[in-house]
C-alpha cells in the first residue's frame, strides 16, 4: 500500500507569493536502511517498476522521498518537532535538497526479461550542503527486467 505525502510551504514578501510543493509517495520498503552513519544513499530510495510484454516492456522510476526525507532530517520525531514550532526555514532546506534530485535511466522502452537497465542520479551539491545532508557516492544502479508478461 502506498501512502503519499505533500510538502507545501507558502512565504510572502515584498507583495510576492511563492509556493514550493515537494511531492513524493512511498513504494513498498527494501531492506533495511543504515540510518546511522549519517550518510543518505539515494539510490536506496530508488525503486523500478517493469510492465508489458516482453520485448516491449516499459521501466518506471519510483523515488521513496517520504523515506529520504525521514532519514535525512533524523526521523519522524525530528520532522513532526520542526514542524510544530513552523520551523520554515530548517524545512526549506531539506526540501531544497530533496527537490535538487534529478533520476533518469539509460532505457524505458522495448525491454526484454533479463535487460540491465541503470539508474543514474544528480543533485545540487550546495543544496545538499546548505542542509547538512551527505548523499552517498553511488550515482548509478543497475536493475535487472523482470516480470514481463510472455
Amino acid at each position: 500500500m502506498s501512502r503519499c505525502k505533500k510538502a507545501v510551504i507558502f512565504t510572502a514578501a515584498a507583495g510576492m507569493s511563492l509556493l514550493l510543493a515537494l511531492t513524493g509517495c512511498n513504494t513498498e520498503k527494501k531492506a533495511q536502511i543504515d540510518t546511522t552513519d549519517g550518510v543518505t544513499n539515494i539510490l536506496d530510495y530508488v525503486t523500478v517498476d517493469f510492465n508489458g510484454k516482453n520485448g516491449e516492456g516499459t521501466a518506471f522510476v519510483n523515488v521513496d522521498y517520504d523515506g529520504m526525507e525521514t532519514e535525512m532530517v533524523g526521523g519522524k520525531e525530528k520532522i513532526e518537532e520542526l514542524d510544530e514550532v513552523g520551523d520554515l526555514s530548517e524545512l526549506t532546506k531539506y526540501i531544497n535538497a530533496v527537490s535538487s534530485i534529478s533520476v533518469s535511466i539509460d532505457k524505458n522502452k522495448e525491454l526484454s526479461n533479463g535487460d540491465e537497465v541503470v539508474v543514474s542520479v544528480t543533485y545540487d551539491e550546495m543544496a545538499a550542503e546548505s542542509a547538512g545532508v551527505t548523499f552517498g557516492e553511488e550515482k548509478s544502479r543497475s536493475f535487472e527486467v523482470k516480470g514481463l508478461k510472455k
